[in-house]
């Protein structure tokens, strides 16, 4: 199993963009970035992400993954995939991955994923997974498609704790990634 090392920090421009540099610097596999604000938060390419200052689970995961670099966007889908075992197990709210990056609520976003390669050639180096989680933004704080665990089980929830669970079931899902090359 993967062993994560969270580092907690106030404020980054984008959870991604600093650990791809950390990547760069050398980084070891595990390494999370957990932010309660990001200033300059992406999304799809061309989209920017915003979160509320401390409500939502903004983070990134650092992999150096044994897959080539035509199967890094499986990465994508083992993220959602765990994402939305946990909301149904831990916190018994149903939703369902919706492609490419996305955790739906019916037809409400309460997750998106960003991954992002850094490869050579036929090598891939190191994947970052961007995590946006909607955990305790309110409904006005939200865009009409979005929703929040707190708004749908009006309570909130600690972001460490949801990541804890999230982390647990990445890696499981990663190890089978890992030895399957199949994801299930």
């Amino acid at each position: 199993m993967i062993r994560f090392q969270v580092e907690k920090l106030t404020e980054v421009t984008s959870t991604n963009t600093l650990l791809l540099e950390r990547a760069r610097q050398g980084a070891s596999e595990g390494l999370v970035i957990l932010s309660d604000h990001q200033t300059a938060g992406r999304g799809k390419p061309g989209r920017q992400w915003l979160s509320p200052r401390g409500k939502n689970l903004l983070c990134s995961i650092l992999l150096r993954p044994p897959l080539s670099p035509a199967q890094a966007p499986m990465l994508t889908q083992v993220a959602c995939r765990a994402v939305a075992k946990v909301l149904k197990e831990k916190y018994d709210i149903v939703s369902e991955f919706k492609r490419p990056n996305d955790v739906m609520v019916g037809s409400q976003k309460i997750c998106g994923i960003l991954t992002e390669a850094l490869s050579s050639s036929a090598k891939l180096e190191a994947v970052v997974v961007g995590i946006g989680l909607n955990v305790n933004a309110e409904a006005s704080e939200l865009p009409p498609e979005g929703v929040s665990m707190m708004v749908l089980k009006k309570r909130n929830y600690s972001t460490e704790d949801v990541l804890d669970h999230i982390l647990e079931e990445f890696s499981v899902k990663l190890e089978e990634l890992y030895r399957t090359k199949t994801i299930k």
